[in-house]
């Protein structure tokens, strides 16, 4: 007997078979859907934020911060039926750590508490992979530091010379945790790097570095430095000696004063200045002396002072100058009234010297001139351009001098009595 030949594809072709194939793989796909969900399920929930309820606490009433990184995360354990498992996020857990045991500044180990966010049955939390974290609690305070500069291999090249680096500021604000800054015992810059010898100033920017009492260098993440960067400035200036110049005021009329051969404690000094300044200055010039007190073998203690942007290499900071003793004689005149010559006599008045003679006038000179001066070689001069343009007499200053340009001069100050009168 022949065998029907039935094929697969034949049957979706009826209508019946059809039908029936479609209830049961409904009713199979529901089973399976059933056992499914009634099956519990373990599931990982990574990267779970742990909350730390800083504004508030313990340690925030009493000023303590925490130091270091505050974001933790937590991985959670979970197990329960496969549809609602499936189905969590990390936003479904709260995790947390309580900050009440926080009294002061230290670490503390303290205990991460994880729940679920609603009260739900289909699963439970089996556990979490950290059940403590470590915490640092501090004040932040903030300190000065003097920055202390160093540049142990920098020099100045041949006439030159290097003086003290110096920054764009001179304090460094540290910022941290107290215990850290406490640490700090200096803020030091050394340029380490440069090794040449300089002819002009040389500009860096560094990062200052901090240093303990060993000098082991203090590095941490919860420090900050203000300025964190400085611009270092190492001055090079160039050397030159410089002759030592004195210089006189009230120096009589026709005085050969390049013949007065006083002497200087030091002629010269050795100073320092940029380059672009130093190559214009030949001399330095002391203080001023007043011819008028210059007397046989006195001596002046005169300051040196610089011209701004100089530095005095040799710390010199005054020189002695001596008249000579030997080849000078002085002797004393009285000058009759009609050696006075009187200038700038006020318009409309006529000026009269009242007394006959300035007397008791020294003059010192060259001992061969002194000799044979006579009152006659002297001239009084008086000045009444400050006279008030009103009759009457006035007492005025004299001032004596030799004529011919002769080595000599007198010594003090003197006056005499002017009367002005109407013409």
């Amino acid at each position: 007997m022949k065998k029907p030949n039935i094929s697969f594809q034949s049957l979706f072709d009826n209508d019946i078979f059809v039908r029936v194939f479609a209830v049961l793989a409904a009713v199979i796909a529901w089973f399976a859907v059933m056992i499914s969900n009634m099956t519990d399920t373990n599931r990982t929930i990574y990267n779970v934020p742990v909350q730390i309820n800083y504004e508030g606490s313990t340690p925030q009433n009493l000023g303590l911060q925490m130091i270091g990184e505050s974001e933790i995360m937590v991985t959670v354990y979970v197990t329960g039926k496969n549809s609602k498992v499936q189905r969590l996020t990390a936003d479904d857990f709260n995790a947390s750590i309580s900050l009440n045991a926080v009294n002061q500044a230290q670490s503390y180990t303290l205990p991460i508490e994880v729940t679920k966010k609603t009260n739900d049955p289909d699963y439970q939390i089996t556990g979490f992979s950290e059940a403590t974290a470590t915490l640092v609690f501090d004040k932040i305070i903030s300190k000065d530091f003097t920055l202390q500069i160093s540049a142990p291999k920098l020099s100045g090249a041949d006439g030159y010379i290097m003086q003290q680096p110096y920054a764009d500021v001179e304090n460094i604000i540290v910022t941290g945790p107290q215990n850290e800054i406490e640490k700090i015992d200096r803020c030091t810059l050394t340029l380490e790097n440069e090794d040449e010898n300089l002819t002009e100033s040389l500009q860096v920017i560094r990062t200052p570095v901090l240093l303990d009492q060993n000098g082991a260098a203090i590095t941490s993440e919860n420090i900050t430095m203000e300025p964190s960067t400085v611009e270092v400035t190492v001055p090079i200036y160039k050397t030159k000696r410089m002759s030592l110049r004195p210089e006189f005021i009230n120096v009589p009329k026709g005085f050969p004063l390049e013949e007065l051969n006083y002497t200087l404690s030091q002629n010269a000094i050795l100073v320092s200045a940029s380059p672009d300044i130093i190559d214009n200055q030949d001399d330095i010039v002391l203080d001023p002396i007043d011819f008028r007190t210059v007397d046989i073998g006195k001596e002046y203690t005169l300051d040196i002072v610089l011209p701004a942007g100089f530095r005095n290499e040799e710390n010199v900071t005054s020189v002695t100058l001596t008249i000579p003793s030997s080849g000078l004689s002085s002797k004393t005149f009285s000058i009759p009234r009609s050696n006075f010559v009187l200038e700038n006599i006020p318009s409309g008045f006529d000026a009269t010297v009242i007394p006959q003679t300035l007397s008791n006038v020294k003059i010192v000179g060259d001992t061969e001139v002194i000799e044979s001066l006579t009152d006659a070689d002297l001239v009084v001069s008086v000045d009444l351009s400050q006279v008030t343009a009103i009759k009457g007499q006035y007492t005025v200053a004299a001032k004596v001098y030799c004529q011919n340009n002769l080595f000599a001069w007198a010594v003090g100050e003197y006056t005499t009595t002017i009367e002005l009168t109407e013409k």
